[in-house]
């Protein structure tokens, strides 16, 4: 069976190797369906360097906690991330499991600005079950707060 899954990436230690290296890589075991452009945010909790941020959609065979342990955290270790008790520590990449097989599982894409944007702008081709219209309200909520600019993720390869 394939699941459908919508990753975040983010990075703000040399994000424009980071980010685009971290897709190159998911590329190998995931069947990479669409990648949003790519955004780029005010760290989250913490001070330091601006983020580069964006949302991807995949299939994959694997479970989630499969998902988890043998591809997301090889990848992350792969591009040096280090895990600190800070959760919103400066970081060479984060790749998080945003929503699984069309259910959100991260809440935190309806709080802030460099998920909802993103996760958005891939909506009309991978739809959310039950989220579409509050992800896409948020997304315009956001942007006329603060508006993110988007940057082709081809513009960092």
């Amino acid at each position: 069976m394939q699941h459908l899954v919508y990753l975040s990436l983010g990075s703000n230690i040399l994000p424009h190797r980071n980010l685009p290296k971290a897709v190159e890589l998911l590329s190998q075991q995931l069947t990479l369906l669409a990648v949003s452009s790519v955004y780029e945010t005010s760290p989250v909790g913490t001070s330091g360097r601006n983020f580069l941020n964006a949302v991807l959609v995949a299939q994959t065979p694997l479970t989630l906690q499969q998902l988890k342990e043998t591809v997301l955290r090889p990848i992350e270790a792969v591009l040096g991330r280090v895990r600190t008790e800070d959760k919103f520590a400066p970081r060479t990449i984060d790749l998080d499991i945003i929503a699984w097989d069309g259910v959100v599982l991260d809440e935190d894409a309806f709080r802030y600005a460099h998920l909802a944007v993103p996760l958005a702008e891939i909506l009309g081709q991978y739809p959310l079950r039950r989220a579409n219209r509050r992800i896409r309200s948020l997304a315009k909520q956001f942007q006329r707060q603060q508006p993110l600019i988007p940057l082709p993720l081809a513009s960092f390869l």
